[in-house]
């Protein structure tokens, strides 16, 4: 997997990365280790229209419904400058709750897109179960589609397209993987980004959205 500060890569044993000294433990002395519930779309920058907002939850719903065992989260804020949209991105499917149809979901199956409007920074972050399936390849080119959209103020299209592509991508390999996630025990338990107390490591791919190439006309 990659750091989610410094992009390097880490042994799945390792915990702490090597070329930055990151690990999950300075995450939980910024934002905590309890679980945190959320929903599917958390639009704490108030970036989306309803309209928006309705239309995702339809095109959430049948992703979830073509893939049983995965979900498509999203995460938009603007985030303190100690905290990058990748690093967000990491803690969030390590301690998220996220409000599916299927508790029983794993965050191993799932994937959030975190974007910073302000910064105007956005990641993918993918659970350890699907990270096989996206070569760095389409998620470069992912990437560069949440950003055309971006620029444009168009939040709710970057998140369609993002989720649409996720399901093209494991549609291909869904028949050749035996899913079958546990049952997952969810607890009670930051803040000042929109997230409430209340699903563990993954890969992100973050850029500055300043960093992709113009859409050709």
């Amino acid at each position: 997997m990659k750091c989610p500060r410094c992009q390097a890569s880490v042994l799945s044993e390792q915990t702490t990365c090597s070329a930055c000294g990151f690990s999950a433990t300075l995450l939980h002395n910024l934002l905590g280790n309890q679980w945190v519930r959320l929903e599917r779309i958390t639009d704490a920058a108030h970036c989306l229209r309803l309209e928006d907002t309705r239309r995702l939850e339809i095109i959430l719903d049948d992703f979830e419904r073509s893939f049983p065992q995965a979900f498509f989260a999203t995460y938009l804020g603007t985030l303190p400058k100690n905290l990058n949209v990748a690093e967000l991105g990491f803690w969030l499917l390590n301690q998220g709750a996220f409000n599916t149809h299927s508790v029983s979901r794993r965050n191993d199956f799932g994937m959030v897109l975190v974007v910073d409007p302000t910064e105007k920074t956005a990641c993918i972050t993918l659970g350890y179960a699907i990270e096989s399936c996206f070569s760095p390849k389409v998620i470069a080119r992912m990437m560069q589609t949440v950003g055309s959209h971006l620029r444009k103020g168009a939040f709710g299209t970057a998140i369609e397209a993002t989720c649409l592509r996720a399901g093209e991508v494991l549609r291909k390999h869904a028949r050749h993987m035996q899913w079958q996630p546990d049952a997952a025990v969810m607890a009670d338990s930051v803040s000042d980004i929109g997230l409430q107390p209340l699903r563990g490591g993954h890969r992100s791919s973050s850029r500055s959205l300043a960093e992709f190439p113009a859409p050709r006309t």
